[in-house]
């Protein structure tokens, strides 16, 4: 469940991943604008994927993949009846496509002075 603190402890964060994420992402418009026409996995889920990163505390990209899946997919809205995830499948998942550098922009974050983590 998501942190009962709020979505501000997040906003660093979600300023990282913009950074590190939306500048290269393919569902970019030109003036660096989110074109899709749905909300983005990212920031639909954000509070479950970096609370997911940040309790994993490891460099191994499976646990990293496993931990947001059980974390973060299971309460995506793309998922169907059987639970599988057809944007995930058709490398469209923003999440999927972009963890390794949602995950570099957490833990910058996490790195910063002063900062708690969320």
């Amino acid at each position: 469940m998501p942190d009962a603190r709020g979505e501000d402890a997040y906003q660093a964060y979600r300023d990282a991943i913009r950074r590190r994420v939306c500048a290269i992402c393919l569902d970019g418009a030109d003036d660096g604008s989110c074109a899709l026409a749905t909300t983005c996995p990212i920031d639909e889920h954000l509070l479950r994927l970096v609370d997911a990163i940040l309790d994993v505390r490891s460099r191994h990209d499976d646990a990293y993949s496993a931990a947001v899946e059980a974390r973060v997919c299971v309460h995506c809205s793309h998922r169907d009846a059987l639970g599988l995830c057809h944007l995930r499948r058709d490398g469209r998942c923003a999440v999927s496509v972009y963890l390794p550098l949602v995950i570099e922009a957490v833990e910058e974050v996490d790195r910063r002075p002063g900062v708690s983590s969320a």
